[in-house]
Formats: structure tokens, sequence, C-alpha cells
């Protein structure tokens, strides 16, 4: 038996699942397939500014209310899963090997909670089969369970054989699968050895009896709990994070996501240790973590990965495409992975559509996904790379972190900006200037002085790491490009490199819109441009989704 669909996806994951719901919901015939089936774990589970607002700029663009519904955590309570948490904040704090915590040695940075509600910790396990079972209902056919046996890509279209026996043809073909990617392996694709700077591995699983930090140690004066947030312990060669789905009197869950990261050159893997070993050992050697973890025990055996990061030679080709985490992936730190998924997908729809009516599914049609993948790959790699460099010393993370904080509210401002113009004026060609400037990928791809403002942080991260420069020194300059930076909006203070506190509130994001329309640089006052009356009204669409 054959079936022909215009698009395959393969893999159901939030990525998967999410381009398969909107492209069938205009019309496309979709198949998607995966080896698993449905509910199953993934990790990506915090989500950041950039996720949420492309959820909702995605599902008013396209008409598919689930994406607005999950981009709140409102929405989700009432449409999706009472088994997630909620974010009010990034934590960071500063342990010392061998000795108690020093409660001065943290960041936090609140997440403005606004009229679209706090962040959300996410239980993808309910939000893949949310969204998957979205997908199926727009029409995709679905097959879960079954892996592709063969894939064979001619002039005229792809066959797809599954080990069911089961054939499919299409027009192309979307590959969501993750590291496991179908297509990585059909066509040699992976860089060997792998081309990132990072280089972390990674034990996670969930636990339960995970004590709130705010319980063990006392307060640091931070301006949220660390227990309602993202919760990020770190420590020279590596970091911890805690992901609580129990944390607000909604949720029906009492697990928390529990991962340590490792740069291997400092941590390599040890032959003959089980990841429970090596747990328990981390433990030992930093108290006010062994604290919290007193009594917690993991709902599934601890699962230990080699090397985290895999990149790509290439990602896109004659009638296919890597979605970005099948493209490449680096590491979990700032919750970038789903942020760089739905990006990727904005892209690719309005793209794919115009090829289906031209009936030209070839690589250079999608020329501009190539681009988007790799720079995406390199800017998220550096900007944590810089990371691991900077755990050496707190002052050093405390400055570092100023450029991760400048990255993520540039993003926000990008798509923020263009979703609520849109809803102002219902212009599609708003869309376009998203691809229109001339570093995509970056973390402000229209304006080049903000890519080489970021190089040369790097660099200044560089030169510590090859001993060359040393930490308190680096701080210092880092104080000089970020305060000075043409694109370092005044309201975030980047001067202070070496204040805690990373402030998001609503009061800030005024001051930004503030600062855009009036001092900002002239590529970035076109995202300035909406009324903040529209915010409200925004969110009112949103949650009654």
């Amino acid at each position: 038996m054959t079936t022909h669909v215009e698009v395959m996806v393969l893999g159901s994951g939030i990525g998967g699942s999410t381009v398969a719901a909107i492209l069938a919901r205009q019309g496309v015939s979709v198949g998607i397939v995966d080896a698993a089936r449905h509910p199953r774990f993934a990790l990506g589970e915090s989500t950041i500014g950039e996720t949420s607002f492309l959820l909702r700029l995605l599902a008013a663009r396209w008409g598919v209310p689930e994406l607005a519904q999950v981009s709140t955590s409102g929405g989700i309570r009432e449409h999706v899963s009472r088994r997630c948490g909620i974010k009010t904040n990034f934590g960071f704090v500063y342990h010392r090997e061998g000795v108690e915590h020093d409660p001065y040695e943290v960041t936090q940075c609140s997440v403005s909670e606004g009229p679209f509600g706090p962040e959300s910790h996410l239980m993808r396990a309910d939000i893949d089969k949310y969204l998957f079972d979205a997908a199926v209902g727009y029409g995709a056919v679905a097959r879960e369970g079954v892996r592709v046996r063969a894939i064979d890509f001619s002039d005229a279209l792809v066959r797809i054989e599954l080990d069911s026996d089961e054939v499919f043809t299409a027009d192309y073909v979307v590959d969501a699968t993750g590291r496991t990617s179908v297509l990585a392996d059909r066509f040699g694709l992976r860089d060997e050895p792998c081309r990132l700077r990072t280089d972390s591995r990674t034990i996670f699983t969930h636990m339960r009896g995970v004590r709130p930090f705010d319980s063990v140690e006392e307060s640091s004066g931070q301006p949220n709990l660390w227990h309602e947030g993202t919760l990020h312990h770190l420590f020279d060669g590596g970091w911890l994070w805690v992901i609580p789905f129990d944390n607000h009197g909604g949720s029906e869950s009492d697990l928390v996501s529990v991962g340590l990261s490792l740069d291997t050159r400092r941590f390599p893997k040890a032959e003959g240790v089980t990841p429970e070993q090596e747990w328990a050992r981390f433990l030992s050697r930093y108290p006010a973590i062994a604290r919290q973890f007193e009594g917690a025990e993991p709902a599934f055996p601890w699962i230990s990965t080699g090397r985290t990061q895999f990149s790509s030679r290439q990602t896109v080709g004659d009638r296919w495409v890597l979605m970005s985490h099948a493209a490449g992936a680096v590491d979990a730190l700032f919750s970038r992975g789903m942020a760089n998924t739905m990006a990727v997908i904005e892209a690719f729809v309005p793209r794919y559509l115009d090829a289906r009516r031209d009936r030209d599914f070839s690589a250079e049609r999608f020329a501009y996904l190539e681009t988007l993948n790799q720079n995406i790959l390199e800017n998220n790699d550096r900007l944590i790379a810089g990371s691991y460099i900077a755990f050496r010393d707190f002052d050093l993370w405390r400055a570092w972190s100023k450029m991760w904080y400048l990255a993520w509210n540039l993003g926000v401002i990008r798509i923020a900006g263009t979703y609520y113009r849109y809803l102002e004026t219902g212009d599609d060609g708003l869309f376009d200037r998203l691809h229109a400037g001339p570093v995509p990928g970056s973390f402000a791809p229209d304006l080049p002085v903000a890519q080489v403002q970021f190089e040369a942080c790097y660099e200044v991260m560089e030169q510590v790491a090859q001993g060359s420069l040393d930490p308190s020194a680096a701080v210092t300059r880092l104080a000089y490009l970020l305060g000075d930076g043409e694109a370092s909006p005044s309201p975030l203070n980047l001067h202070d490199v070496l204040r805690r506190w990373h402030d998001g509130s609503m009061e800030t994001q005024r001051l930004i819109h503030q600062w855009g329309r009036t001092a900002g640089p002239a590529a970035l006052q076109q995202y300035f441009e909406y009324d903040r009356a529209t915010i409200p009204v925004a969110a009112q669409k949103v949650l009654t989704a």
C-alpha cells in the first residue's frame, strides 16, 4: 500500500508536531511518523520570551490556536495539562567545591509576568501529545511506533518505506527527529568531529522530593523565590538545572526535572562509573546543593549522555530540510532550544508554501534556512562556550551574563514588536522584515554592529581561556564593550556588569519601548511602531483562545 502526502514530517515531538499542525491547517496533505509513541519523555522544558512570542505569532498568522494555548501558563492549565510549572525568573547560584555557599554569589533575572502571565516549565509528555493531536485533528496522517526503514529521493518525489512495510511518497520531507536524524544518517551530514566550541555531557532525570532551595539556604535578597523559576547551580566546570513542575498551587505534579551538565575537558566520562555514582559524588562536593536533594529520589533511572553537542555540514537539500534540533545542538543552558526550533519553523512555513505554489522544491529555494540553521547554532555555541569559561570566576560570570541578558532582550524585541504590529494591521508583509536583516541567525539580525559587539565580547572570553587575560581585566573589558554598544538599550544598564539582579519587569519593557522609539538604532525602530495599548488586548485574545 502506498500513500502520497505533500509533506512527510519525520518526528512528532514539539517541532515536528508544530510544523505538521500549521501545514495541515493550511490544507497541505501531511504525514507524520515517529518511532516512539505519545506520551513520552523529552527534554527542553523551560520556556523563554522568544519561545512564547513565536508560538503566539505562529498561532495568529496561521490560525492554529493550540499554539497560543501552550504559550502561556494559564492556557496550558486550562487546555492542556495541570502537570506543568511556572517560571518567574532565571536563577543562578554560584558554588565553590568543598565549602558552604556564599549567599552573595548569586544572580537572578526576573521574567516579566505581564498580561500573559509567567513563563512555563513544560511537562513535555503532555505538551507534545497535545500538539501532535492538534496536527492529527487538522488532517495529518500519523504513524506512531514505526521506524523509517528506507528513504529515497528522485527528481519527482521522495519514497519513504516504513518497517511496517507501509510506503509513503511525498513531495517534501521535514526532518524533526533530533540527534537521531534520519536524513543526517541517510546523507552522512554530521560533522565528524563536531565543530562546536562547547564540549559538555549531561546526566538527567525527573525526581521526587526535591526541596525548594529557598528552604535550605538563607535568602540572598533576590527579587523572586528560586523555586518559582528555573534554577541553575553554577560551579567551575559545569552547571546543574532544577526545573520544578510542582511550584504553584494549581500543579498536579510532584516532579522536578534535574540535569547535571559537565565540561568534558574538566570532567571526562569515567569508565565503570554509573550515573547514580557520579551524582552522589557531585553532591558530596557541594554541601548546599546536597541539602536541597536530601531524600530526593529519581522517578526513573538516571540517563547519561556522551558529548551533548552535534553539528551538520548541510541542513537543506533538494526536497528536504532539517529542523533546528535535527541540524545541531549545543547545551540546555539558557533554555534556547525550543526558541531556535520555533524560529526555524517560522521561517520555513511561508517558504514551503511559496515553493509548493511554484512546484519548486530545490535546495536553492530554501537556502535561507541553511544560513539560519548554521548561524543560530554558531551564535548559541559561542554564548554557551563563553559561559563555561565564565563559570571559573563569579565576577566574570556576572559580567558575561549581561551579554546573555542583552541577547535575550534583543531577540524578544523583534518578535514581540512584529507580533503586536501584526495584530494592529493584519499585514502579512510585516513578517518579511524578520528575515531581511544582513546577519540572519544572530541575536539582532537587523544590526551588524550587535554581532560585532557579541564577537568582541566572546573574544575576551577566549583570551581568558587561553590565559592571556585575567578574569578581573576581562570584567573591565566587558563593561566597556557592553555599556557603550550601539545595540545596548540604555534601560538595561549594561555598563554595570557586576549588578546581580537583571530586571525583566514590565516597567523595564516600557522604558525599552520608549528607548526604541526615540534613541534606539534606526534598524530597530521598526519593531517599536506598535501602540503599547495593544499588549493587554493581545493578551486577552491569547488567554481566551
